[in-house]
């Protein structure tokens, strides 16, 4: 069977901590691996992942001993893990503390990436059943969402507790130059894997979906709409904070930065994005390109260098 190291950071996710633990260690036809770091918790989570990987083999668990929040926590994850399991484990995902995965979720990413040429990096995702007070409220996605680089360099579509990456992809991300910590910050980890499989590789997505995902009142990151207070406190930053603004163009530079080797359509739209404001016939080359205008939505923000 095929290894699967699935890399899960906690915080405060007590309530339904037990339940998506015992949902991986359920999962068929894969031999996992589940490590879990714990952001600093002040609830019972760090009792219950104890309690969890008491007198287990399978369940490893990383010491924390700052709060670095989901982005960070996940990335420096993937980093160790690599260091730790590269030469043994096949794939690597990762897990949000408050889902439920269907028993054939990881059996079957590991199915699709199997379908890829060797060597290829590749990175699965798919769609969720939307998970809200115990009972399902259907499909996330109605439609397959844009999985092109054009289609998510402005946006993040797909969730990362979705993701199955297979070694090639870590193996790529891990050797490179890391992403600034400034972007994993905004874009989150999901966001920067999603891209650089975009770019250097393949992504195969799945309308059908294997995970519960769980909605509720604290959810850190998902897919409910930000308070309108949050919303505007984001968009104040981005006006008056230079290192805070310009994220999607810093990760455009990023992606280019730490894979030197992208190459046609997706280097001219990672170019066109990164250094716009620098070039005027980049970015009057932005202004015409449509796929990418799509996720940006107004010319003004290109005029405005506030893309």
């Amino acid at each position: 069977m095929s290894r699967v190291v699935v890399m899960m950071s906690t915080y405060n996710g007590e309530r339904f901590l037990r339940e998506q633990i015992d949902s991986i260690r359920a999962q068929r036809d894969v031999d996992v691996t589940l490590v879990i770091r714990d952001d600093v918790s002040h609830d019972s989570t760090p009792e219950i992942i104890a309690e969890a990987a008491q007198g287990r083999d399978d369940i490893v668990t990383k010491p924390s001993m700052e709060r670095m929040g989901p982005g960070k926590s996940f990335i420096s994850m993937l980093y160790q893990c690599f260091d730790d399991y590269g030469d043994t484990a096949d794939y690597y995902a990762f897990a949000d503390q408050d889902d439920v995965w269907l028993p054939d979720k990881l059996a079957v990413a590991v199915s699709a990436l199997r379908t890829l040429p060797a060597g290829r990096p590749g990175l699965y995702c798919s769609n969720q059943i939307v998970y809200k007070d115990g009972r399902r409220c259907g499909m996330r996605f109605s439609e397959p969402p844009n999985m092109t680089l054009a289609g998510h360099i402005t946006r993040n579509l797909p969730s990362g507790c979705t993701y199955l990456l297979n070694r090639e992809l870590v193996r790529a991300v891990c050797e490179a130059d890391h992403a600034d910590d400034r972007i994993i910050e905004r874009r989150i980890h999901d966001s920067w894997m999603m891209l650089v499989a975009l770019s250097i590789g393949s992504v195969i997505y799945d309308h059908d979906s294997y995970i519960l995902y769980r909605i509720h009142d604290h959810n850190t990151v998902g897919i409910e709409k930000d308070p309108w207070a949050k919303v505007m406190k984001v968009k104040y930053r981005n006006l008056t904070d230079r290192e805070f603004a310009h994220y999607r163009r810093r990760t455009a530079a990023q992606l280019l930065k730490s894979f030197p080797d992208i190459s046609g359509r997706n280097r001219e739209i990672l170019e066109e994005v990164a250094y716009y404001t620098e070039n005027h016939e980049l970015k009057q080359r932005l202004l015409k390109d449509n796929e990418v205008m799509a996720g940006i939505g107004s010319p003004l923000k290109v005029i405005l260098n506030i893309v």
